[in-house]
């Protein structure tokens, strides 16, 4: 099995887009065992393929690399040039959002990084305020 570059097919494709293409590609379960082991991804025995391709692209595709308490302290112009900066994606971001038990309308989810921001700050300073009333 030729080695490929999983970064490379994400950024070509998006995450979507890479795991559709090994979905439909001709590597057995075998393979995607060695080439998330090359990868340095640990997969279960008996893990489904599907389910070893998201792990092998989730695990690649992981942009957004500051804590929470991190992403809640910055403002939301700066939220909104480090998520466009990072180009993260959808999903990881819709991830990120669940963290903060927030969920996106359909009509937000069209200028979906603008919202991440502006909800991610707007709790952040709901936290800065009600820590600074509890310190009185």
């Amino acid at each position: 099995m030729s080695d490929i570059d999983i970064g490379k097919l994400i950024e070509w494709l998006g995450p979507d887009g890479a795991i559709a293409g090994l979905e439909r590609s001709n590597f057995k379960v075998v393979d995607l065992y060695e080439l998330a082991s090359r990868h340095g991804l640990t997969v279960e025995g008996k893990t489904k393929r599907s389910e070893i391709i998201i792990e092998l692209v989730n695990g690649k595709s992981v942009r957004i690399d500051k804590t929470p308490e991190h992403l809640l302290a910055m403002g939301c112009e700066d939220l909104v040039d480090y998520l466009r900066d990072r180009k993260v994606s959808r999903t990881e971001l819709l991830n990120l959002l669940s963290k903060f038990d927030i969920r996106p309308s359909p009509r937000d989810k069209a200028n979906l990084i603008d919202f991440a921001a502006r909800e991610i700050s707007d709790v952040g300073m709901y936290q800065r305020v009600a820590k600074g009333a509890r310190s009185e």
